[in-house]
């Protein structure tokens, strides 16, 4: 469904390898942009949120949004897209334990250019698991009007820094 021939894959993409203990409190990571179609919001309305305001315009003009609007799951994948080439190090993330909150205070509009950032909030390495450490932040969508579309507060699970081998 979301297709951007700008947005390397995955293999593709170059990414430095960051430690749970190189996350601090304040960084501020940024994830580019993305312009959302109308073509993949229809799309991807059809196949997974299927309200008449995300798939047919004439019925969307008689909403409260006066006309077609992204299914917020979209959006919420868009932002996706935007950590895994901007942010995401497959090298020492290993996913995500939830998500505090996930809001979508301004509809996305065809044509809309989103640009993202991500705010580090903390970092902890687990003193039961030493072998993993978290990571919290806080991650926000805004369109070129400068209007958050999107905002998640979120932990993922990160590597820490390998310990040295003591020599005997």
């Amino acid at each position: 469904m979301i297709s951007n021939k700008s947005m390397p894959l995955a293999e593709e993409k170059y990414m430095s390898v960051l430690y749970a203990e190189d996350y601090n409190e304040g960084d501020v990571f940024e994830l580019g942009t993305y312009k959302v179609t109308g073509e993949e919001i229809v799309d991807f309305a059809r196949h997974y949120d299927p309200f008449p305001f995300h798939i047919d315009e004439q019925a969307a003009k008689e909403t409260i949004f006066g006309g077609i609007v992204s299914s917020g799951w979209l959006t919420a994948l868009v932002w996706l897209r935007l950590m895994h080439k901007e942010f995401i190090c497959y090298e020492t993330i290993l996913g995500s334990p939830g998500h505090e909150e996930m809001v979508w205070p301004t509809p996305v509009r065809p044509g809309d250019r989103l640009h993202g950032w991500v705010e580090i909030k903390e970092n902890r390495v687990s003193n039961s698991k030493p072998d993993l450490g978290f990571v919290r932040y806080t991650a926000t969508l805004r369109n070129q009007d400068n209007n958050e579309v999107f905002l998640t507060t979120s932990t993922l699970i990160v590597k820490p820094r390998p310990t040295k081998g003591v020599d005997n």
